[in-house]
């Protein structure tokens, strides 16, 4: 979910051993943000338009969302990871309206990673889920409410 897009945004940079355990016997290998992200392309807009071409139903396109990218990757401590996440929105918007702009009707940003990035500390909850959750607005502004979904994951505390 986060290494595609990664791959595909400037920022990014990947190792080619930095496996790290997520859960069980999943691995994943995380993206390191080093620097200012952005889209220097359209990144999924030709295969969901492919796709498209090849039915009469709606095709959704999906996306990652902001603050999973930026929870699922290793941010350089130098960097604020708010600016970051607006950055990753801004980068997400513009590809949320290439979509639109190509005939796709339902646009899915999933940001499962939203929970994971919560302080510890639960007084600096209420600061976190501001500026995320502006993201995320961020990141699906341009779009009809009819043409926008979302997946997050939640777990009871």
């Amino acid at each position: 979910m986060v290494e595609y897009f990664g791959e595909l945004l400037e920022g990014f940079a990947f190792t080619q051993n930095g496996w790290v355990q997520s859960y069980g016997s999943r691995c994943v290998k995380p993206p390191i943000i080093v620097g200012d992200v952005w889209r220097p392309r359209p990144m999924t807009v030709s295969w969901a338009a492919y796709a498209q071409s090849l039915t009469q139903r709606p095709v959704k396109g999906m996306l990652t969302g902001p603050v999973t990218i930026l929870c699922w990757s290793f941010v350089r401590e130098d960097l604020s990871r708010q600016s970051v996440a607006e950055q990753l929105a801004l980068a997400i918007r513009d590809e949320v309206c290439d979509l639109a702009r190509a005939g796709i009707q339902v646009i899915q940003v999933d940001e499962p990673g939203l929970r994971e990035g919560l302080p510890l500390q639960r007084s600096k909850w209420e600061e976190y889920l501001d500026w995320a959750s502006r993201s995320f607005r961020v990141s699906t502004s341009g779009l009809p409410r009819k043409h926008r979904s979302t997946h997050t994951c939640a777990t009871p505390r």
